[in-house]
């Protein structure tokens, strides 16, 4: 099917224009006959349909005829059109000016005659689509108020007409004046509270006269008593119960929207759509009504007054047990745009709060219970979040609540997941300055991304820096780390359930792929794995860095490398390890940077299976490892053993030789007085004399080696013989030895099977250095400069007198001059 799509689509973007011409001229002639037969009618609608497609695929400008638009715009206004048949060909002509627009041929100047009304609703989304200034936006504005505001009117184009009156405030505040908007949220009032309770009649049947009518019914069934809402259920609806679903969709939008003071702090509409009610300031939750005279200002405080009754009677219907099981789709979307009303209304007038909140905590206690409506608990949580601090009650169990248990066991559902992370990246300040929820529940969280890899990361790298802290930066980690372990686990936790209930998940962002995690999942299962799947898949933050046998469950999760969650999961760790580093260096102090770099290099050896992971996280840590000497050269001291310990052990180097060339390095660099005034010269005997054995063991390891199996690269012996030269030059007593070690090891190497171009890169270094050390005060000069330098690299800075220096020294050595 996919295939057969794209060679459409390659088909209509390769069309020459003369083609597409030709095909413009047909289509128009068809349109403009007087008498079409059924034929020319079937082939019309088929016409619009490919030009609607040609619009939507041509590689060229998208320039129709002139004549064509003003045809296709007199068809979408027209009352009877003898070729288009009806609805669809109205829907076809708005979909094409839609596509077209915006562009000053599909200027639609006036709504009066001989525009249809009944046209309207075809008519508004290509105006909208058109713009602010080419679409006429001020003229459209003031025509659609009327229609909203007209007693009678015709109800499908007031409805239409209130959608684009909300939409246009959203993009352009200023558009609607204080009277408009005072007219349209009275008429909103009225459609809130006086639609009728009696059903509509059937269309489609003659009604006796003497026949009763039916009132609608609750959800459950039962008559309903009360004023009608959207939830008041009814085979057919009237006009002005329409109108009362439709006011009831805009209201949230239209408050947010017309009813705040631009000046009083920042208010964003929700973008979750549906997990919150929007980031209200704790400013924005004191604005009060814009006011434009007394009688505008008591209208829309009756709007606040009839739309918090709305909300009410919302959640009071959301009680009753509904006949339908799917009605239970239709209650978790009535709670949650109820209560984001409700939110929204108490931060308008915080009056409210009291009146509110009872029924806010009746939910919550109620909802709590089950996990039938996660999505709801999330809005009761923002609700607290706004309006928490106006009354007695405690949030955090409420939030201890979802982020520990709810989260656990819906991270896979997307709708819970997305409202989850919009949750939190909006309400990311307070969360993160008074809560610990973000540190306390991160491994729950991460869970989400685990699971959603492609979709979530951008919303991560906002949300990650919040949950370090000093308690949690050993632990994240770790958790970075092993987050492609999290990914199996998961997996297999999900295959484990669907074998037990024998059911397959609804909840795949993904398609499931063919090969199954067979073993992964046996493992799973296995009780002596257990407890390193339940560590894995841990809830909560503080129990423990790591585990132990951390190799043996990579070695367990291997033949997993390759399955499609965990590639792209394993590709965004090297993008959040360096988010992770940036916030640590800027807030960490000298004593977390000491529990930090032992943990990095174990890890460093401790890494998922995956060749390019390893890759690129090796790298990143060399990296960083480098950032946080640089920020704190005190740490070789404080890391003294750590460091001789890793240096001084071969197996540190198998498979994470470019990392441990970084760490050599480091100890070259930073070992010195000029940073540390504990770093005598007995440690740094201690540390040649690690380094010194270290290369006598790897060049003998190269030298010995046949072609194609040498187990280090030359670099590796370039940097540890660097490092050797740069601690003999603050030691001089040193630097008979280091002399004999670097003839040693290019005699070794001149023997080994490293290639010609490495090998002479090893000899020229070897022999700089040692020449560079027969002067031993201007070693120290080149090889330890003094710190204050930022680079370091005095013989390439012509404004010092080093360069020519180098060169003197080259002929005394040279030529004995």
């Amino acid at each position: 099917m996919t295939a057969v799509v794209e060679k459409c689509i390659s088909r209509a973007r390769n069309k020459t224009k003369l083609e597409l011409d030709a095909f413009y001229d047909g289509l128009l002639n068809i349109l403009s006959s007087s008498q079409p037969s059924d034929k020319d009618k079937g082939d019309c609608l088929n016409d619009l349909r490919r030009l609607l497609f040609y619009l939507t695929c041509t590689k060229h400008r998208r320039r129709l005829p002139q004549h064509l638009v003003d045809k296709l715009k007199c068809l979408m206004t027209e009352k009877d059109h003898v070729i288009l048949g009806g609805v669809k060909g109205s829907i076809l002509c708005s979909a094409i000016l839609q596509e077209y627009a915006p562009t000053e041929q599909v200027v639609i100047e006036t709504f009066n005659p001989p525009v249809y009304l009944k046209q309207v609703p075809f008519i508004l989304p290509v105006l909208m689509n058109q713009g602010d200034i080419v679409g006429h936006t001020e003229m459209l504005v003031s025509h659609m108020v009327r229609w909203v505001s007209t007693v009678g009117f015709d109800a499908d184009v007031q409805a239409r007409a209130l959608g684009c009156l909300v939409s246009l405030a959203t993009l352009n505040r200023s558009l609607l004046s204080g009277e408009q908007v005072y007219v349209v949220s009275s008429q909103i009032s009225d459609w809130l509270t006086q639609a009728s309770i009696n059903q509509a009649p059937n269309p489609n049947t003659r009604q006796s006269k003497s026949k009763k009518t039916e009132q609608v019914t609750e959800i459950d069934g039962s008559a309903c008593q009360e004023f009608f809402t959207f939830l008041s259920l009814s085979q057919y609806y009237s006009q002005d119960q329409l109108l009362n679903i439709h006011s009831f969709s805009c209201l949230r939008s239209w408050l947010l929207t017309t009813h705040f003071s631009s000046t009083e702090g920042n208010l964003t509409p929700s973008s979750s759509g549906s997990g919150s009610s929007g980031a209200l300031s704790p400013e924005s939750s004191r604005s009060q009504l814009m006011t434009s005279g007394s009688f505008a200002t008591k209208a829309r405080q009756v709007l606040v007054d009839k739309a918090c009754e709305y909300g009410l009677r919302v959640i009071d219907q959301c009680e009753r047990r509904p006949l339908k099981t799917q009605d239970q789709d239709l209650i978790q979307a009535s709670l949650i745009e109820a209560v984001s009303l409700l939110d929204v209304l108490c931060s308008l007038d915080s009056a409210l709060v009291a009146k509110i909140f009872p029924a806010i905590k009746g939910l919550y206690s109620h909802l709590s219970e089950d996990y039938l409506y996660p999505r709801v608990l999330l809005t009761l949580l923002q609700f607290f979040i706004h309006h928490i601090e106006m009354v007695v009650y405690e949030p955090m169990p409420a939030f201890e609540h979802f982020f520990g248990e709810i989260l656990a066991t819906r991270y896979n559902d997307p709708s819970v997941a997305f409202d989850t992370v919009m949750f939190c990246q909006e309400n990311l300040h307070k969360l993160c300055m008074e809560t610990d929820i973000l540190e306390k529940f991160f491994p729950n969280l991460l869970k989400i991304l685990a699971w959603n890899p492609r979709t979530f990361l951008t919303e991560f790298l906002d949300i990650v820096p919040a949950m370090i802290s000093p308690r949690t930066t050993i632990e994240m980690l770790h958790l970075l780390l092993d987050l492609p372990c999290k990914t199996i686990a998961l997996e297999a936790s999900q295959q484990s359930q669907r074998l037990v209930t024998q059911q397959s998940s609804d909840n795949y962002l993904m398609p499931e792929p063919n090969v199954r995690l067979s073993a992964c999942v046996d493992a799973y299962k296995n009780p002596k794995h257990k407890p390193w799947f339940n560590f894995i898949l841990r809830r909560q933050s503080g129990q423990g860095d790591t585990i132990s046998k951390l190799g043996f469950l990579h070695q367990l999760l291997s033949d997993t490398s390759s399955y499609p969650r965990v590639v792209p999961v394993s590709q965004a760790v090297p993008l959040l390890l360096r988010l992770y580093f940036q916030t640590v260096l800027s807030n960490a102090d000298n004593a977390l940077l000491c529990q930090l770099v032992p943990v990095m290099l174990e890890r460093a050896g401790l890494l998922f299976g995956i060749p390019s992971f390893r890759k690129e996280v090796h790298k990143v840590l060399a990296e960083e490892l480098l950032a946080l000497f640089k920020q704190c050269p005190s740490l070789i001291m404080d890391l003294k053993s750590e460091l001789l310990d890793f240096i001084g052990a071969l197996r540190n180097i198998d498979n994470k030789e470019d990392f441990f060339a970084h760490v050599v390095w480091i100890v070259g660099d930073y070992t010195s007085t000029a940073y540390d005034s504990r770093c005598n010269t007995q440690v740094i005997i201690k540390f040649y004399e690690a380094l010194e054995t270290l290369l006598y063991e790897v060049s003998a390891l190269v030298q010995s080696s046949s072609i194609g199996r040498i187990p280090y690269s030359a670099r590796l012996l370039t940097v540890c013989m660097t490092a050797l030269a740069k601690l003999a030059s603050r030691c001089q007593d040193l630097i008979p030895r280091v002399l004999l070690c670097l003839t040693k090891v290019s005699q070794q190497q001149m023997r080994s099977c490293i290639e010609d171009e490495q090998k002479k890169a090893l000899m020229d270094r070897a022999s700089e250095l040692i020449d560079v050390l027969k002067l031993p005060d201007v070693a120290s000069a080149i090889l330890s400069p003094a710190c204050e330098i930022e680079d370091g690299h005095w013989h390439q800075d012509v404004n010092t007198s080093v360069p020519s220096l180098l060169q003197s020294i080259y002929h005394i050595v040279q030529h004995g001059i």
